[in-house]
């Protein structure tokens, strides 16, 4: 039987050919109308297979996003200095030659007064002076004084002495007071000497003239003291209220040579 159909199927016939090839789409349509439908209900029934395109959109506006954020600019960071750094000035050497003073010299503004917390003088004034029993006068040696704190522009000494004494600064002989100025001077040729001014500038004030001069008018200068006190002030003031805010100074002693004064007889010999 297969050889039959063989021999039918492959036959050179057109009424063969024709009955084979409607055999053929006959058998064609009926599997596309048997499939077709059930296919159809598979594809309504699958969510997966009618997944929307807008997925797609939906993307790109994620990827918007992140590159608006990547571009971004950076936040500046603040920058700080640091403080500046002082220090101090050296302190100035003792000398007999007058005290350099400052080419800029300070200007004073308003009324002087002490400094709360008064810094240490570097004061050198000799503790004694020999000085003749008789005297009744006497030049101070050179004296020095400084002070390290760079603040400290400006100072005030005070001059006192046993009773009867007096002190005769600058020009002999004359009152030198000022009240004006960036030099004050009060009670010249007193008990109460009292000179302000710049440290170094005050310093050759007081060895001007060839030195302070002093003086008695009752009896000799020898065995009196005399004191020197320092204040560190903003401005110059010469005020004698504000000598005991002194913490620095020196006492100096007028002691007696030690002289004979007795007569000596001896014999001679006339001729």
């Amino acid at each position: 039987m297969q050889d039959r159909f063989n021999e039918f199927w492959h036959s050179e016939k057109r009424s063969v050919k024709a009955i084979s090839r409607l055999l053929a789409f006959t058998l064609f349509a009926a599997v596309v109308t048997t499939i077709a439908p059930t296919l159809a209900d598979e594809l309504s029934t699958n969510p997966q297979m009618l997944e929307p395109v807008a997925q797609v959109s939906e993307s790109s506006t994620t990827t918007i996003a992140i590159e608006e954020t990547a571009t971004a600019s950076p936040t500046p960071s603040a920058t700080f200095s640091s403080d500046p750094v002082f220090s101090p000035a050296p302190v100035a050497q003792s000398t007999q030659t007058p005290l350099p003073e400052s080419s800029d010299s300070a200007t004073s503004t308003g009324v002087g007064y002490p400094f709360e917390i008064q810094p240490r003088y570097i004061v050198k004034v000799p503790p004694t002076g020999a000085i003749d029993p008789r005297a009744a006068t006497y030049f101070l040696p050179h004296i020095y004084a400084s002070v390290s704190d760079p603040k400290v522009d400006f100072t005030m000494v005070c001059i006192n002495g046993t009773s009867g004494m007096k002190f005769d600064a600058l020009k002999k002989g004359v009152p030198n007071n000022a009240d004006e100025g960036n030099e004050l001077i009060y009670g010249d040729q007193t008990g109460l000497l009292v000179i302000s001014a710049e440290t170094n500038r005050l310093i050759n004030l007081i060895n001007s003239f060839n030195g302070l001069f002093i003086s008695t008018w009752a009896g000799g200068l020898s065995g009196r003291s005399l004191t020197l006190r320092f204040v560190a002030v903003t401005n110059p003031v010469a005020d004698p209220a504000l000598c005991s805010a002194a913490k620095s100074g020196a006492v100096m002693t007028l002691r007696p040579l030690a002289l004979d004064l007795s007569t000596v007889k001896g014999g001679g010999s006339l001729k």
